[in-house]
């Protein structure tokens, strides 16, 4: 990592900095960071295969937690996503290629039969806040069996869930429930039974998924899908790759996900397209609204440094508040936006 940084400050620093500007928040991680020495091959502990994966390659262990035994890992369950997941294409070609069961993808109104006529539920693998923010079937109706089983769960990292909350993510940033087809196994004890699994968006397991040419090694988004958006992948299918894994034999896929049941006017409680306050996205809030304040200031300052230095000292001295907030801004990462001045 050090390295990188003198490398990223030798070609980058000269081009950014005027008038003998200097990049502390650089200089701090250079002193913070310690200087690495790559060890011998003989130093590194060895992996089985199983313990190793390669993405890109670099090879990254998936070491089990300590508490491996509670993980689904336990159970030779192949994640969809996540440390040790094949790449999304070949999780695909599983699923429509029937490796582990077939895939059958229902409409909204199949799926209203199923559940109202046929016995079966509804898992719901959205996150919890979401899935109490707008789900299927109306309040206090019981007729229909939605249960949620989120597939995303909040990272038990502290400091990975706070970077969430710093971006106004609800519930702060989520990793895969590492014990996801135990807690399905809780909620849905019966593998024969038919269960309809539906996220927000449902994805659609017949569209070409974006891969990447070996040749260009640039991406390829088929028709459907976009750069930021993969219309053959969605937090349901990779739950049925997973479910299948467990044993269980009766799923079906709900195209269109929730939003569409909602949207096609069947029985649902909440509005999928009306936004729903959470307290977690306060600390994101006021984290932006400082950090939008502190570049107006730190532009102010900036501009009256340059132009107008007779007034500098006395607008720094005299007003404590905007002295913190422009050392704070001249301290971060986003100084060099005001290096113009």
């Amino acid at each position: 990592m050090a390295s990188s940084l003198v490398r990223f400050e030798a070609a980058v620093a000269p081009r950014l900095t005027h008038r003998r500007r200097t990049f502390p928040y650089l200089d701090h991680c250079r002193r913070a960071v310690p200087h690495f020495v790559p060890s011998s091959p003989s130093a590194q502990p060895s992996l089985s295969a199983s313990q190793r994966v390669v993405t890109r390659g670099v090879t990254q262990s998936t070491e089990p937690p300590a508490c491996h035994g509670e993980s689904d890992a336990a159970d030779s369950i192949t994640p969809g996503f996540g440390l040790g997941s094949p790449p999304w294409p070949r999780i695909h070609a599983d699923l429509r290629g029937g490796t582990f069961g077939q895939v059958r993808t229902v409409t909204v109104e199949e799926a209203r039969e199923l559940l109202s006529e046929g016995g079966a539920a509804l898992a719901d693998v959205r996150p919890r806040i979401e899935f109490g923010e707008f789900r299927a079937g109306a309040a206090g109706d019981g007729s229909l069996d939605v249960r949620n089983v989120p597939y995303f769960v909040p990272h038990r990292s502290a400091s990975k869930r706070w970077q969430g909350y710093f971006l106004c993510t609800k519930d702060g940033l989520k990793e895969r429930d590492w014990r996801f087809t135990r807690s399905f196994e809780e909620t849905f004890p019966d593998k024969s039974a038919p269960i309809v699994v539906g996220c927000k968006t449902g994805g659609d397991v017949s569209q070409d998924p974006i891969t990447v040419d070996p040749v260009t090694n640039r991406r390829v988004v088929p028709d459907g899908s976009s750069q930021y958006t993969d219309k053959s992948r969605s937090n349901s299918l990779m739950a049925v790759y997973e479910l299948q894994q467990a044993g269980y034999t009766n799923l079906y896929h709900l195209q269109g996900g929730v939003t569409k049941w909602c949207t096609d006017g069947e029985a649902h409680t909440g509005n999928p397209s009306t936004f729903y306050f959470h307290p977690t996205i306060l600390p994101g809030v006021l984290f932006q609204l400082i950090m939008v304040e502190g570049i107006v200031v730190r532009s102010n300052l900036a501009y009256v440094k340059q132009f107008h230095p007779e007034n500098f000292e006395q607008i720094n001295s005299n007003n404590a508040l905007y002295g913190a907030i422009n050392d704070f801004v001249a301290n971060s990462p986003i100084n060099w936006m005001f290096d113009y001045y």
